[in-house]
């Protein structure tokens, strides 16, 4: 039985011999998972957090331990740890990104155990990814849950549920003990029984398919019986079957299109010190908001609470093994390389979300004597699954099962993708692993037309990945933007490559992916109208990202045009953005000119607000200077014309309505126009905070927006925040939003109460009330 240790430790942000018999008074009450320092948002020194701090933790154990077996189980803590129980040296262990079990059977007591963490977060050049530069932190902390396991002198662990379509299962496991082992088992899909045997390999009758409409998750209920007693163990496993192929990815015998994005697990102040919850967040925002089928761990393996929740609401992932280009020569490196490659395989076999293993080094160079071998053992391990490697070149030794490339060709919107035949693929499947990223950085700060071409030319990348028939799909760099090294980003520690940002709040390119696959009605414009954004004060391209059928545009509540989604620019989109090429339309009606120049004088309106008046072609200057002589028009009263019906500098500012339809019904409604009357938006992800095996989380999303709805991009201003009840946000209770955006992350104390957050910004108060169990 495992018994959660998470709450109540005691720590100090350093090392002395001393602690090992007691620490100090000055050490603090925390609880796990924990960041051994915490930094700013941006802009600190990396060698802070690389530090050798102390964790204690005094616990008994309510399970009878009499003739059992004890083993500690921490699920990740970075990186290196010496660990003591009852005043036992247990030695000195890795974990980084992977579980740490150590049976301390001989050690521990049924009451008064005393527990010392001794840990080393400094970054170990004999440990991967360390040894050269990295794209990315690491932190440091014990970061993920601590349990203690009781088992009966004779059990079992790595069980491994195969299976296939058919719904043939084969239960394999590792026998630990002396004794013979009776071992019975009974399948449940939800709570139904539907299969039981007393044999390892058995077959459920017409299962239902794990798929990315229906993830369909059974449980494996495995009782054990030997002379040291009986013990029961439930695995969570789907039947599915997948495959890459040379001409593209089959899930159940069904060709599915992957797109995707990667994801880094860092949050802002905690590195990656965060509990189930915003891991589960993660996951449903990647699916359900940004409408994504996969995404990749990069670059190390993430927590068993994130990859439970791409199982329940089917989305792919697959894995990598820890490192970022770089590749040790010396033994020790390469043995952890291969520790680290056996405990990911080991751990992530069991999820039906997971397609593929990831056996190499992002972006390293080939290794024939490495790869080999870690090829050979994740098949070994799990031959259920292909193998991919990530690489930045085309002409690469392949051993494994699938050519996995970052295409980094995109640099305008002349190319996406390049073609899939210039990549040396060997006749393999082809993934694209990576692409756009550093490319075209995009921070909550940038100016919005950068914000705008780079969704641009993500739609661009999306269109190419649905063009090539034999790509098997294209993994985006990256869903949300992180911290790394000095070395990278713009030197302030932060990468802004993310669809969104550290905050986990959306920028323009998100709604690109999100109005492709997410089936709720959506509509987003990914301008903010204001002509002063840009040269000229022209207005550029306005685009429409949505997945309505179509949708009506007005101003000032006149009707304007009639839009529908065009594939001229994106071909092979399901729904390509919409190019407003018309902000005038139904509205000219100027009695002076001939009812049938109207449509004409409309459009050239519009093409001199977005384009410049410089950009009007020499027959649309002379059609307008021969209606000028026409009608006797001014060229002070044809500014006038046109300042009346765009208004983009100097004019009068409108309101545009954007009326979103599927099946000729109204579904969506967006306004934008000029700000006047100012709110926060406050947003929490959820009210109740439950503590269980740990703590519990809620991210609150702040918004400057105006009446509209819209958001006040540049807005900077300071908000106030003030907690009551058993409640912390990160961070200080003073923050500057970020591109007019904030969120708060809301961590739960240890006891249950009512408690109340309020945020305010000048004289906006807002209040939230939460509940803890």
């Amino acid at each position: 039985m495992k018994h959660a240790i998470n709450y109540d430790w005691q720590f100090i942000s350093d090392y002395k011999d001393e602690y090992l018999n007691k620490l100090p008074n000055s050490s603090q009450r925390i609880n796990i998972p924990h960041c051994a320092k915490e930094v700013p948002y941006n802009y600190f020194n990396e060698k802070d957090y690389q530090v050798v701090s102390t964790y204690e933790k005094l616990f008994d154990i309510e399970e009878n331990i009499e003739n059992k077996i004890v083993n500690l189980v921490f699920d990740g803590y970075m990186l290196k740890a010496k660990i003591y129980l009852n005043g036992h040296d247990l030695g000195e262990h890795i974990s980084g990104w992977v579980q740490v079990k150590l049976d301390v059977t001989e050690f521990v007591k049924q009451k008064g155990n005393r527990l010392v963490v001794v840990l080393d977060s400094s970054e170990d050049p004999l440990i991967p990814p360390f040894g050269y530069a990295v794209d990315y932190l690491t932190f440091s902390g014990i970061y993920r849950e601590v349990s203690v396991e009781v088992h009966p002198k004779t059990y079992i662990e790595n069980l491994f549920v195969k299976s296939d379509i058919s719904g043939l299962v084969d239960v394999q496991f590792d026998k630990v003990g002396n004794e013979e082992i009776e071992v019975s088992h009974k399948v449940f899909l939800k709570d139904k029984l539907v299969c039981e045997s007393d044999q390892n390999q058995f077959k459920v009758e017409n299962p239902s398919l794990w798929d990315l409409e229906q993830p369909n998750l059974y449980t494996l209920v495995t009782k054990i019986h030997s002379k040291d007693g009986d013990e029961e163990y439930q695995t969570r496993f789907g039947f599915r079957k997948a495959i890459f192929k040379p001409d593209g990815f089959y899930l159940n015998d069904k060709k599915v299109k992957l797109v995707g994005l990667n994801r880094h697990q860092g949050y802002p102040y905690v590195g990656y010190a965060m509990p189930k919850a915003m891991q589960e967040e993660d996951a449903d925002l990647l699916k359900f908001k940004t409408g994504i089928n996969i995404v990749r761990q990069s670059h190390y393996p993430q927590s068993e609470h994130f990859l439970n929740r791409c199982d329940e609401i089917g989305l792919l992932t697959v894995n990598e093994i820890p490192g970022w280009q770089h590749i040790g020569k010396e033994k020790e490196w390469r043995d952890n390389f291969m520790f680290y490659l056996q405990a990911m395989v080991k751990t992530q076999r069991n999820h039906p979300s997971l397609i593929a293993h990831g056996v190499r080094i992002d972006e390293s160079q080939d290794d024939h004597d490495l790869y080999e071998k870690a090829n050979a053992l994740a098949h070994e391990l799990d031959s259920t699954r292909q193998t991919l490697g990530v690489r930045n070149f085309r002409d690469s030794e392949l051993l494994e099962d699938i050519y996995a490339y970052n295409d980094f060709s995109c640099d305008s919107m002349r190319i996406g993708l390049i073609n899939p035949k210039k990549v040396k693929t060997q006749g393999k499947p082809y993934l694209v692993t990576e692409y756009l990223g550093h490319m075209d950085p995009v921070k909550p700060t940038s100016d919005e037309r950068t914000k705008v071409e780079v969704a641009l030319r993500h739609a661009k990348v999306i269109d190419d990945n649905f063009k090539y028939e034999n790509v098997c799909g294209a993994i985006g760099w990256c869903g949300f933007d992180y911290h790394t090294h000095v070395d990278f980003g713009s030197g302030d520690h932060i990468c802004p490559h993310g669809v969104y940002d550290l905050y986990r709040n959306p920028k323009h390119s998100s709604y690109i992916y999100a109005s492709q696959l997410v089936k709720e009605p959506m509509l987003e414009v990914i301008s903010n109208m204001k002509p002063g954004d840009y040269p000229e004060a022209r207005y550029f391209d306005i685009y429409v990202t949505t997945n309505c059928d179509y949708f009506d545009l007005f101003k000032n509540d006149e009707f304007v045009a009639r839009y529908y989604p065009k594939h001229n620019q994106f071909k092979y989109l399901p729904h390509p953005p919409i190019l407003v090429d018309d902000l005038v339309g139904e509205t000219f009606k100027e009695e002076r000119f001939a009812k049938k120049s109207w449509p004409k004088i409309a459009k050239m309106f519009t093409h001199a607000a977005t384009q410049g008046f410089n950009a009007l072609t020499l027959k649309e200057k002379l059609y307008l200077a021969y209606m000028m002589k026409k009608y006797k028009v001014t060229y002070a009263e044809l500014v006038d014309y046109y300042n009346t019906h765009v208004g983009s500098w100097g004019g009068i500012a409108k309101t545009y309505t954007f009326k979103g339809y599927k099946n000729d019904q109204l579904v969506v409604t967006k306004k934008v126009g000029p700000s006047k009357k100012f709110d926060l938006l406050v947003e929490p992800s959820k009210t109740v905070l439950e503590n269980k095996d740990t703590y519990d989380a809620a991210r609150i999303v702040v918004k400057h927006i105006d009446e509209n709805g819209s958001l006040m991009q540049y807005s900077n201003r300071v908000i106030k925040i003030e907690c009551e009840g058993p409640i912390k946000v990160l961070g200080d209770n003073a923050q500057s939003l970020l591109g007019g955006q904030l969120s708060l992350f809301v961590f739960s104390e240890n006891k249950p109460g009512q408690a109340k957050i309020t945020i305010s910004m000048d004289d906006i108060v807002k209040e939230i009330k939460l509940e803890v169990k």
